[in-house]
């Protein structure tokens, strides 16, 4: 299937596994543990290199020349898209809609502009298949060729096998002794494909480690019967290589959908994800954010003064130095 597909080597991986030292003191927990996927590329980490080492590497089978994806104002996955697509030469456009303003926020849409995404503003994020429609149309007419479409967040059954790959990378890392097999990870749950990759993954590997996928959107996208429908999408793609692969019998039976942290909605703060944020910032100098580690993060927390299992949290949000790109981005205006 990889010689297939010809996944790109974007990311710098296994991302390490490190313990909560002080977390674990303030709480009195023995088995706190983190997944350093902020440190996945110092181009831009967090957990959209991993989907983009399989969509980037479709288009550039397909000699695409632009990139068409979506998200809030402030995306990671947009950022992250754009800054990794300009390094193999690829044109990045945007179609963006509102989320709450955050300093944060603004420094991605900066980085954006700095790194040339062209973005195209929406006033509503349910207007999105009418723009993404008409963003097609008008590239195709510039242009003469389609942009690839890549799904909000990366998510799409060819993304996700990134992070089918992740579950694989964790049990080699606790068959090496890093740590003991987790009761439960816990991760941002966005559009999907990460926790729906990660948790076929660590089916595969043959764990019974939890994912509890921490929502941070709505329920319309967010739920359970679409997890369902993209796990089954996944499996068939898995399915469809040369290797024999003995798929689960129960797909997606070791992930928990966690609905009690979103707040009053996407990129809206939380006090908890606020003091989630804070924690991890003054006890282990993690930095987190309030859309979505701060939400996870906030969760990890509440269930660790319960679960005195080993926990593991991973963390998405890239720690790459984007300052270069906002200074460009702010001179461009």
């Amino acid at each position: 299937l990889t010689g297939r597909l010809q996944p790109l080597v974007l990311a710098d991986l296994p991302t390490p596994v490190v313990k909560l030292k002080k977390l674990e003191q303030s709480l009195g927990h023995s088995g706190l543990y983190l997944k350093q996927d902020n440190l996945s590329s110092r181009l831009y980490g967090g957990n959209k290199v991993r989907k983009l080492e399989f969509l980037l590497g479709q288009a550039k089978l397909d000699r695409v020349t632009t990139l068409l994806t979506m998200g809030g104002f402030g995306s990671n996955h947009l950022l992250a898209t754009s800054l990794h697509g300009r390094s193999l030469g690829l044109r990045t456009v945007g179609v963006v809609f509102p989320q709450p303003d955050c300093a944060a926020v603004r420094r991605n849409m900066a980085a954006n502009l700095g790194a040339g995404t062209e973005l195209i503003k929406i006033p509503s994020k349910y207007l999105l298949p009418i723009y993404i429609a008409k963003t097609l149309a008008e590239v195709r007419l510039k242009e003469g060729r389609l942009p690839r479409l890549i799904p909000g967040g990366g998510s799409s059954p060819l993304g996700a096998l990134g992070f089918v790959n992740a579950g694989l990378e964790l049990a080699a890392q606790i068959v090496a002794g890093e740590l003991p097999e987790p009761q439960a990870v816990f991760l941002p749950y966005g559009t999907g494909g990460t926790a729906a990759g990660l948790a076929l993954g660590l089916q595969l590997a043959g764990l019974n480690t939890k994912v509890l996928a921490v929502r941070v959107i709505d329920r319309l996208i967010a739920n359970r019967p679409r997890l369902v429908v993209f796990l089954r999408a996944l499996a068939r793609l898995l399915a469809s290589g040369a290797d024999p692969i003995g798929l689960p019998a129960r797909l997606g039976a070791n992930l928990e959908i966690v609905h009690e942290y979103i707040g009053p909605g996407y990129g809206h703060s939380t006090p908890e994800a606020v003091k989630a944020v804070n924690l991890f910032s003054d006890l282990e100098d993690v930095q987190l954010e309030l859309t979505y580690t701060g939400k996870a993060a906030a969760a990890f927390w509440a269930h660790a003064e319960s679960i005195k299992g080993p926990l593991l949290f991973w963390n998405t949000y890239s720690s790459a130095d984007i300052d270069e790109w906002v200074t460009a981005g702010q001179a461009h205006g």
